[in-house]
Parts: C-alpha cells; structure tokens; sequence
C-alpha cells in the first residue's frame, strides 16, 4: 500500500510538472493539468454563450481565449459577440476605448492562430475587423478612418466573390472619405467604384434566393447613391478626367472597356468620351457593351438606322435575356425617333418578350400608332387608329400596373380621338363595336368605339 502510495504521488507530481499551458506550447489544449482547465473553461463559455448570457460567459471565455488561443476558431467568432456586447453597454469612455482595443485584438488573435481557415482567411477577418473598427470605434466620425480602409481594401482584393458582403459599402464610404481629404485621391476612387460595383454585380449573379439578391441589390444601392452625391459622378467632371487620357489610351482595351462601364453607370451616354472609348473597343474587340455605346453615338448624330445595325449586334453578341431586351428596346426608340415604325415595332415586341412582365414596349407601340394616323385617307379610319393605340396601352397596364397612370393619361387622351357615333354610322366599312383591320404598317385588328 504504501508502495502504491509512492507511485502514485510520483505520477501526480510528474502530472503537474509537465503541465502546460497551449499558449507557451503552440499546442490546441496545452497538457497536462493547464489542458484540462482548458477543455473545462471551452465548455463552460460556449454553454453560457450559446444562451446568450455573456455576462457570465466572458470569465471562463477569458481564460480559454488567454491560455489555449488555438483551441478552437469559435473563441473569436464568440469572442467578437462578447466584447461587443461589453463595448456596447458600457458608458465610461476610457473603458470603452479599453473594450474596443480588446474587441481588435480578437481579429488580430484570429488571424494570428486562424490566419489560414479555408472557410474565412486571413482578408475575410480584416474586412471584419474593418467593419467592426468603422461601426463600433468610440470616437464615432471623429476617428482615424485609414485603418478601416487599408482592412477593407485587404479584404475586397483578396476575398473570393461569395465572401463578405457587409465589406463593399463601407469600403466605398471610406474610399468617398480619402477623396474628400485628398482631391488627387479622385481617379483611385473612381477605380474603387468600378471595382466594387462589378464585384457586386458578380455577387448578384451568383446569389442563390431572392432575399440574398435584395440584400445585395440594397448594398449595391447605398454604394451607388454615396458615388452620385460624392461630386465626381456628374458628367462633365468625368468628361474632364478622362478627356485627357483619351488619345493616349485608345489602344488599351482595359482602360477603355472601364471608361465605358463607368459611363453607362452612372448615365453618362450622351458624352464624346463615352462615345469615343465606345468606338475604340468597338474597333480592338467587338462588344455587347462597345456596340451600345457606338449605337448612343448614332442616336445622338440622327443615324438612327445605324444605331439600329449596331444593337442588332449586341443582341447577336449576348446570351443575357435582359440585356437582349435592354437592346431590342433601345433599337426600338431610336427606330421609333427615325419614324420607322414597322421595324421599331420589331424590335419593341423582341424586347417585352425577353423580359416578363416588360410593358413600356407595349407603351411605345400604342405611341407609334397615334403618330400614324396621316397614313390613312379615311377620317373614320384615321381616328379608329386610336382605338389600336388604347388596345395596347390597356395590354400594358394588365402586364404592369406600375405604368397604369401613364397609361391612363394617354387612354383618356386618345378617348377624346376616337370617331363620332353619327360618322361611323355613315361609314359603310364600319360597324360600331365590331372589329376592323387597320391596313398600311399596322396592320392590325380593334375594335370600333366611338367617343362618348
């Protein structure tokens, strides 16, 4: 027994001495004893933590977080929730700058023992870390923003497209700030731009539920409103910037191709550097999107017919349904303003069926008919071309009832067009509230009504 007693007391004794925390071993739980205290401290936090209560979470969170910092990647993700919740409810300055720093050093930790977790890597915890810095700092707008941005800019570079979509907002309104602070700052923000907007069109593309499309869609929103009211979206400011690099870079595609998007962004289709950037890429790689900027330029020159013959080549170039209908209904206008109805109607039809639930073609169509009425000797007839025009606007309000008082505007204009009761009368070829096919280019049945 007493041997027994040495034994033992000697393995206890060698239990202790080799006892060691995972922080001064590099291991997950560290050994012996400090490993056990360890194991015990992961589970009580993450009990009390999953219940929410952080209060009595943060002591046993602490120790784990302090003694075996590689033991589990969930110490930071719930640690960022504990410090959070500390800096939140505290009141004391000084001990709300002390919570903040603490809340920075947990992403500094991550990275540090988690830098290289598949799922969310070292960028994707600065563009936490960034986001946490910009929303939480105590010093509110008066902090030191450029660490968040230097974070942020980590993260959109080195990110994967599905990762971190809370980044790109703030990131942009960073970037909006180091403008303001700094005017030669302007091309890199406009750079910034671009890159965002079409990282978040990718993002848009690859969502997988409609919730996920309109959250990023409301991201893509707030980015897009803080670039218009940041004085470098209007036109002719960004005519001046890219005017003078124009010439230079008429042979660079990827120049090109970024003025080009940057343009048709922000709506700025009507400018000669959008026109020429157009042209150029037209001319180095044919494009869907070089092609509508070289038919904006027709358009604006009156050459509708080739505006056309240029669309005609971005629908053949895309495999995009929306942007064929984006195309077809472009082509339709410009036709439209060359008074060439039958093929503006062509191109008015390919666009609403395209695109479901598209009614301004049908809007278009009813306008081309009441531009038409000359055609027709008849006044009887002339007038019964109204009827035509209200066939298509009532089709449109029953697609869309977003254009409804549009549509009925221009019905009870038309209205006040149709033929009189005693001229159809004296018609032989009409009969009221029996059908009759309109001839020339509309070619096309309704129904005769008459004012009333």
């Amino acid at each position: 027994m007493k041997k027994f007693f040495v034994v033992f007391s000697v393995m206890m004794l060698s239990f202790t001495a080799f006892a060691q925390k995972g922080v001064e071993d590099g291991s997950k739980y560290g050994h012996g004893e400090d490993s056990v205290r360890c194991i015990q401290n992961l589970s009580l936090y993450q009990t009390y933590a999953k219940q929410g209560d952080y209060a009595t979470a943060l002591e046993f969170w602490t120790i784990a977080y302090t003694e075996c910092p590689a033991a589990s990647i969930n110490l930071y993700i719930e640690g960022a929730k504990i410090r959070t919740w500390q800096l939140k409810r505290e009141k004391d300055p000084a001990k709300k700058m002390e919570y903040f720093n603490a809340l920075m050093q947990v992403y500094d930790q991550r990275i540090q023992y988690f830098g290289d977790y598949v799922r969310a890597p070292r960028p994707f915890v600065y563009g936490r870390k960034a986001v946490d810095y910009f929303t939480l700092h105590p010093d509110g707008e008066n902090s030191d923003k450029k660490p968040a941005y230097e974070w942020l800019t980590i993260c959109i570079n080195e990110c994967s497209v599905r990762q971190f979509n809370a980044a790109y907002a703030p990131y942009f309104i960073l970037a909006s700030k180091a403008m303001l602070e700094n005017p030669e700052h302007k091309t890199q923000f406009i750079n910034d731009y671009l890159k965002v907007m079409d990282v978040m069109d990718q993002k848009i593309a690859l969502a997988k539920t409609d919730a996920e499309k309109e959250k990023l869609a409301a991201y893509e929103s707030d980015i897009n409103d803080v670039f218009v009211s940041s004085g470098v979206a209007d036109c002719t400011t960004l005519q001046e910037i890219f005017a003078a690099d124009l010439e230079a870079n008429k042979t660079n595609l990827e120049w090109l191709n970024k003025v080009v998007d940057l343009f048709k962004r922000v709506k700025c289709t009507d400018t000669e550097v959008y026109f020429a950037a157009s042209q150029y890429s037209h001319q180095l790689n044919p494009t869907p999107e070089s092609a509508e900027g070289c038919a904006y330029m027709c358009i604006k020159k009156e050459e509708y017919s080739k505006a056309a013959e240029y669309l005609n080549e971005a629908i053949a170039m895309t495999d995009d349904n929306n942007k064929k209908s984006e195309y077809e209904f472009l082509a339709a206008t410009a036709l439209f303003a060359g008074k060439q109805y039958a093929e503006a109607r062509k191109h008015a039809l390919a666009a609403a069926s395209y695109k479901e639930g598209y009614a301004e073609p049908y809007v278009m169509i009813a306008k081309m008919y009441a531009n038409s009425v000359d055609q027709f000797d008849d006044q009887v007839i002339r007038r019964l071309v109204y009827c035509a025009a209200v066939d298509k606007l009532e089709k449109a309000k029953s697609i869309d009832p977003a254009v409804a008082e549009e549509c009925n505007d221009l019905i009870a204009k038309y209205k006040e067009q149709y033929p009189r009761s005693e001229d159809v009368f004296m018609n032989p070829n009409v009969d009221e509230g029996k059908p009759y096919t309109l001839g020339g280019w509309i070619n096309e049945r309704t129904i005769v009504r008459v004012k009333r």
